[in-house]
C-alpha cells in the first residue's frame, strides 16, 4: 500500500506540474498582431478646387490689311515679344482607376485667369496716317481670362501618394489692346481684340491622400497654342475710321496650381 501511495503521489506532482507550466504559458503567450490598415485606394470620380500662377510669352506679327489704306504698322511687321504673368484659380474633376501601384485615368479643369502682358514696337512714318515722323509707336497689352485643359493622366502609387503625368488637349481666351501714338506722342489709333486659342499640355505633379475621400496636389503645367490668326479693329482718334488687321501669334503659357478634391 505503501508504495501505490507514492505512486500517486508522484503522479500526481507531475500532472500538477504540467498543468502549472501549461498555464504560465498561456499567461505569457503575445496576443496576435492587430490587422494591417487597408492600402489606399485611388480609384474613383473627384472634384476640386485649385489655385496658383503662371506666365506667358506671346509673340505676335502683323497680316493682311482687312479694311483701311495706310498703317505705320504694316504687314509683315514683327511686334516686340510681350511677356505676362498673373493668377488663376478654378475647379478640376475626372476619374482614377488604379491596377496594383499603377493609376490611369482622365482628368480636366477651368481656370478663369487674369495674366497679363504688354510690349511697345516701333513703326514706320507714313504720309496717310497720323504718324509721319518718327518715332511711330504701337503699345500691345493682351490678357489670358481663362485656360481650360483636357487629358490623359498615368500615376504611380505609393500607399497614399501619387505621382503623375499629364497631357491632352488645352485652350485659353485672349482679349487684346493697341494703342497707337504718332506724330509729338499724340495718340493716332485705339484697337481691340480677342481669339480663342487651341493647343497642347504637358504637366506633372504629385498627389496626397490626406484622408479616406480628400487629397491635395500640387502640379506643373506647360501649355503651347497653335498659331492664331484673329482681327484686330482700330478707330481712328482723328477721322472716327474703322481699320481692320489681321494678326498672327504664337503663344504658350506655365503654370503652377496646386488643388484639394473630394473622392467618391
Amino acid at each position: 500500500m505503501k508504495k501505490l501511495a507514492l505512486a500517486l503521489s508522484a503522479v500526481g506532482a507531475l500532472v500538477g506540474t504540467s498543468a502549472l507550466a501549461w498555464a504560465a504559458d498561456m499567461a505569457v503567450k503575445a496576443p496576435p498582431p492587430a490587422p494591417s490598415a487597408p492600402a489606399y485606394n485611388w480609384t474613383g470620380f473627384y472634384v476640386g478646387g485649385q489655385g496658383g500662377g503662371g506666365w506667358f510669352d506671346n509673340n505676335v506679327t502683323n497680316g493682311a490689311v482687312v479694311l483701311g489704306t495706310g498703317t505705320n504698322f504694316p504687314p509683315g511687321l514683327v511686334h516686340s515679344p510681350e511677356h505676362g504673368s498673373g493668377g488663376l484659380g478654378g475647379i478640376y474633376g475626372g476619374y482614377n482607376y488604379q491596377i496594383n501601384q499603377f493609376v490611369v485615368g482622365i482628368d480636366g479643369d477651368y481656370s478663369w485667369a487674369s495674366l497679363t502682358g504688354s510690349s511697345s514696337t516701333l513703326g514706320v512714318p507714313v504720309a496717310a496716317t497720323g504718324c509721319t515722323v518718327a518715332p511711330c509707336i504701337t503699345n500691345d497689352t493682351d490678357k489670358i481670362k481663362w485656360i481650360a485643359t483636357v487629358t490623359g493622366r498615368l500615376g504611380y502609387a505609393a500607399n497614399n501618394w501619387l505621382l503623375f503625368a499629364k497631357a491632352g488637349w488645352a485652350g485659353a481666351g485672349f482679349n487684346g489692346t493697341e494703342s497707337n501714338f504718332g506724330n509729338a506722342g499724340a495718340n493716332t489709333a485705339n484697337g481691340t481684340n480677342s481669339s480663342t486659342r487651341n493647343g497642347w499640355t504637358i504637366g506633372a505633379g504629385a498627389e496626397y491622400g490626406f484622408a479616406p475621400h480628400w487629397s491635395a496636389k500640387l502640379e506643373y503645367d506647360y501649355v503651347q497654342f497653335n498659331t492664331a490668326n484673329y482681327n484686330s479693329t482700330f478707330i481712328s482718334t482723328t477721322t472716327g475710321a474703322t481699320s481692320i488687321f489681321v494678326r498672327n501669334a504664337s503663344s504658350d503659357i506655365n503654370s503652377v496650381k496646386a488643388g484639394v478634391a473630394y473622392r467618391f
